[in-house]
This record gives C-alpha cells, structure tokens and sequence, in this order.
C-alpha cells in the first residue's frame, strides 16, 4: 500500500512538473500539453516494464531489446523537441541546453527502478 502511495506521488509530482513546465512554453504549447498528458499512463507503464528510459538530453529511449510502441516513444520525443525549441527562444539558448536541463529535473523526480542515463552515456536503475 504504501509503495503505490509513493507511485501514485511520483506519478502526480511529474505529472505537474510537467504541466508547470509546458506553461513556460505555453506559445508553443497547442495542443502539446494534452497529447503528453494523454500518453502519460502509457509511458509509465514502459518505464515501469523497463522497456524505456530518459536520456541525459531530454528524450525517451528504448533500453533493451524490445521496441514497444515505437510510434508512441517517437511522439513524445517530438513533442518534447518543440517544447524545448520554443522554450530555447524564449531564453535565447539552444533546445539542447534546455533539453538536458530538463533531463536533470527529470532525474529528480523519477521514482527507483526506472531507467536513467547518467552524464557519460552509461544507464543505470534509480
């Protein structure tokens, strides 16, 4: 009981870490916000299956073998990719400063048994 409360937190806290961070880029947002919010049980469940992780720019990764919903892994890192791009303009950086800026608040969020990449390439479980 008291792991899926912890989950559940997790899930809630990046869920609105998230959102806060897509109002940043809200000129870019249309519509970005809600397919992300939409995919956001699917991707978890990746993560949990250890099929995917994030990567130290930003971005989703497939971590083994198994390619499972390519299409939906592709999507979220295209979406991500036009948040940061509209975030870099907004600040007057790149979108990979951004994107791995977004990588280490990720890595805080991110609950134990799923999938980092740490600064050197190397994966590993939180």
């Amino acid at each position: 009981m008291k792991m899926q409360r912890q989950r559940l937190f997790f899930l809630l806290f990046g869920l609105i870490s998230v959102l806060l961070f897509f109002s940043v880029a809200s000129a870019a947002a249309n519509g970005i916000k809600e397919r992300m919010a939409a995919r956001l049980p699917e991707i978890v469940a990746l993560k949990d299956k250890g099929v995917i992780g994030e990567d130290n720019l930003g971005y989703l990764q497939f971590v083994g073998e198994a390619k499972e919903k390519a299409a939906l892994v592709g999507a979220e890192n295209n979406d991500r990719l036009q948040v940061y791009q509209a975030i870099a303009k907004q600040q007057g950086t790149s979108d990979d400063l951004v994107g791995r800026r977004r990588a280490q608040q990720i890595k805080d969020i991110t609950p134990s048994g799923h999938w980092l990449q740490d600064a050197n390439g190397r994966w590993y479980k939180k």
